[in-house]
């Protein structure tokens, strides 16, 4: 679209469509759409931006919307603020995991979930229809803030002693303080200066959380991204740990209680079917969303489902928030941990993943998959006979003349085979080659 990306309005701050113009006419046709609005809360990371955006945002809005700032605080908190102030809306000034140069605006309805695809559309629309930046003033502005997550209890100190924790210089940094207990922990990422959020920390680069984890003979590593809605995990070693294990561990313990709804989960394609076979021994069963918590969220309301999300670390369980919560999702984790009474190594060993295989074929043509009727011949022959066992993956690069094959089995002779055949049909497509 034109102002919307995967996850709202994004983009480096003072160049189309992060600039004060498109938020400023965001604001406006947001109360066009909703059509009887009324309050409206604001929340932000700590980007130097991001009071001048909250500016051109309340500008944007007629005097008759009540604003209600919610200072510096995640976007999961920001989203539960929807509801606790009773606004129609949840605007967060953030660019997540992006660089500091970068900013944008996430949406949440009236529930505290992110605006459909449908819906951006038809704000797009609106916002195409106004032409002028309006400097609306009068505003009532109520100031608010919110609570922190529950703390651990006591059990995980015995389980990890010591704990490196990375806040990305970001949003989650207070909060994380207040949500984590341990014996002992060493902080990273927590000296937010508006211009360092995300630079070299957090969980898009933790080679420095890696690092201090080893140095420091910790046993366990936690990072978040910039607006506090992810996560990562690492063991005492440094092994990042995979977010099938995070997902399996915390589906095997919600279920095992009584509380996993319709006992099953929801996560995306870019799922290992390893996830799949390991929690299906167990009785429970996994859905596939497409790429996108939002769609993740979405599939969940549709199943009745209370708990999903992707591997990269966005996941949500919706009996405590209607989206990703990084820090929600870390105590989740510990606790199922602390109530399985396993350790690191054996959460991952519960959740055995199936071996991959990789490959980029370069083509001369990008023609639509859909009209190489050879390749999907292959790609539906291979996808029946792996079943659930595993699954195959193709798409061409958004950036290079490439064609990229992913392939999960159960064994690496089994994924080296179904790789070959896949490789080999595509090569002899005369069509991209």
């Amino acid at each position: 679209m034109k102002y919307f990306g995967t996850d709202g309005i994004r983009g480096e701050w003072g160049i189309f469509p992060a600039n004060g113009f498109c938020f400023n006419i965001l604001a406006q046709a947001l109360e066009r759409f909703h059509g009887g609005l009324k309050r409206v809360v604001i929340g932000r990371d700590p980007r130097i931006s991001g009071k001048k955006i909250r500016d051109f945002l309340i500008s944007g809005f007629s005097d008759a919307v009540e604003i209600v700032d919610a200072g510096i605080l995640t976007s999961p908190l920001l989203s539960r603020s929807v509801g606790e102030t009773q606004s129609d809306f949840g605007l967060m000034i953030t660019a997540s995991h992006n660089p500091a140069k970068d900013n944008g605006v996430k949406i949440f309805d009236r529930l505290g979930s992110k605006l459909s695809q449908e819906n951006e559309a038809k704000i797009e629309s609106l916002m195409d229809e106004m032409v002028n930046v309006v400097q609306n003033e009068g505003h009532r502005m109520v100031h608010h803030r919110m609570g922190v997550h529950r703390a651990i209890e006591a059990e995980i100190f015995k389980t990890f002693p010591k704990v490196v924790i990375d806040c990305a210089n970001g949003a989650a940094v207070e909060f994380a303080k207040k949500a984590y207990h341990f014996p002992e922990i060493e902080w990273l990422g927590v000296s937010p200066d508006g211009y360092n959020i995300n630079a070299n920390c957090g969980s898009e680069h933790p080679e420095l959380l890696i690092k201090k984890v080893r140095d420091s003979k910790g046993n366990l590593g936690i990072a978040h991204d910039g607006d506090g809605d992810r996560l990562l995990l690492c063991d005492g070693h440094g092994n990042i740990l995979a977010g099938e294990v995070i997902l399996g561990i915390i589906a095997i313990d919600l279920h095992r209680v009584g509380r996993l709804k319709e006992n099953k989960m929801v996560t995306t394609q870019m799922s290992n079917r390893g996830l799949e076979a390991a929690l299906e021994k167990r009785g429970i069963g996994v859905d596939y969303a497409d790429v996108g918590d939002r769609n993740v969220a979405a599939r969940m309301c549709e199943l009745g489902c209370n708990f999903g999300g992707e591997t990269s670390g966005h996941i949500i369980f919706r009996d405590e928030a209607p989206t990703s919560d990084g820090i929600q999702t870390a105590l989740l984790f510990l606790r199922a941990m602390d109530n399985l009474k396993i350790s690191l190594g054996e959460a991952i060993d519960r959740i055995p993943l199936f071996p991959k295989k990789f490959c980029n074929v370069a083509v001369n043509n990008k023609i639509p998959l859909e009209q190489l009727p050879d390749v999907q011949n292959t790609i539906a022959e291979l996808e029946h006979f792996l079943s659930s066992k595993g699954k195959i993956l193709v798409r061409y690069s958004g950036t290079e003349n490439k064609l990229r094959l992913l392939v999960e089995a159960e064994t690496e002779f089994l994924a080296d085979e179904m790789m070959g055949k896949l490789k080999n049909s595509i090569e002899n497509c005369t069509k991209i080659i």
